[in-house]
């Protein structure tokens, strides 16, 4: 628990407040701007496209490059992806610009995943893993918690720039922190290690459903607005005890790989909720029965799935 690693829990709460301070003002920005529903929900796909795309790469960029520029590179790309929403005007441009913000996320994200873990001593990294996951969590609940007052207050564009300077934050904390240098082991540039953990399939399922209904929450309108945020509340709360489980499927040297999963099921499911909530009516139902089937699946199969699969006591 060094200095080192409160600054990379900081910036990794500051990036996620950023990013999830504008997500769910941008189906609305998408409509303003003339798109019509079928063109903002293939936008968000984009940037679920990205994040997943650009997974197998995390591996090899962290192995080649040294990983805290890699972590300031993509965290600078990440707020110029977004501030391009400030001069977007065609369909094709917002569309491009969510295809590379979700890319960029992605590696920063799973960047500071690796970063954090390898700051952090042996003997405390399992703990130390629940804490930076619970930073970005707490970052996400933060920014969606502002987004729309924030935006009602002072309109899009403020909101732009206020993310903005959450990720200038976000990169000048992590200049300051130390990462000690790591010869290249020679990883393939195609690979899923510190992507995704195949032995935690189930419960990645099932977190990527959970989040599917809370997102799907986010769109409703006051008085109602206040259970989509009670739902993302759960869902940070959730955080520390879901990274535990996914850490208990890894085996050695796994611990990033089950949080990196961990990340891109939720990321994945909230931001796909969020484009179906704006697709349908009652999204108060549909968000409803999708988070009492998660808890059902996580009693019926996640749970007797993990006694029988953990791989760590």
């Amino acid at each position: 628990m060094t200095l080192d690693f409160w600054r990379i829990c900081i910036s990794n709460f500051l990036l996620y407040a950023a990013v999830w301070m504008l997500l769910p003002i941008l189906p609305a920005q998408c409509y303003l701007m003339g798109m019509n529903t079928q063109e903002m929900a293939t936008s968000f796909l984009m940037f679920v496209a990205g994040m997943i795309g650009v997974g197998p790469l995390h591996a090899f960029l962290g192995d080649v490059f040294k990983r805290k520029y890699v972590l300031l590179l993509f965290t600078l790309a990440v707020a110029l992806c977004f501030s391009g929403w400030l001069m977007a005007s065609e369909v094709w441009q917002v569309m491009l610009l969510m295809l590379l913000a979700g890319a960029s996320f992605g590696i920063a994200t799973t960047a500071g995943i690796t970063i954090g873990i390898d700051i952090t001593q042996s003997n405390r990294r399992g703990v130390g893993n629940r804490i930076y996951a619970f930073s970005g969590a707490l970052g996400l609940f933060i920014g969606v918690c502002c987004s729309t007052t924030v935006y009602l207050m002072l309109g899009f564009n403020n909101l732009i720039i206020i993310s903005l300077l959450l990720f200038l934050l976000s990169f000048i904390i992590e200049t300051s922190i130390y990462v000690a240098f790591r010869a290249p082991v020679g990883v393939g540039v195609f690979n899923i290690d510190r992507f995704f953990l195949p032995l935690a399939w189930v419960p990645a399922v099932n977190v990527c459903i959970l989040s599917f209904g809370i997102g799907t929450l986010l769109n409703l309108l006051p008085p109602y607005v206040w259970i989509g945020i009670l739902m993302v509340a759960v869902l940070t709360a959730l955080i520390a005890p879901l990274t535990r489980l996914f850490v208990k499927l890894s085996h050695h040297c796994q611990r990033g790989t089950a949080n990196t999963t961990l990340q891109l099921a939720s990321q994945v499911g909230l931001i796909l909720g969020l484009v179906e909530g704006e697709r349908i009516a009652n999204n108060l139902l549909l968000g409803s029965i999708t988070i009492l089937l998660s808890a059902l699946m996580f009693v019926i199969a996640t749970w007797p799935y993990f006694k029988q699969k953990r791989v760590r006591p």
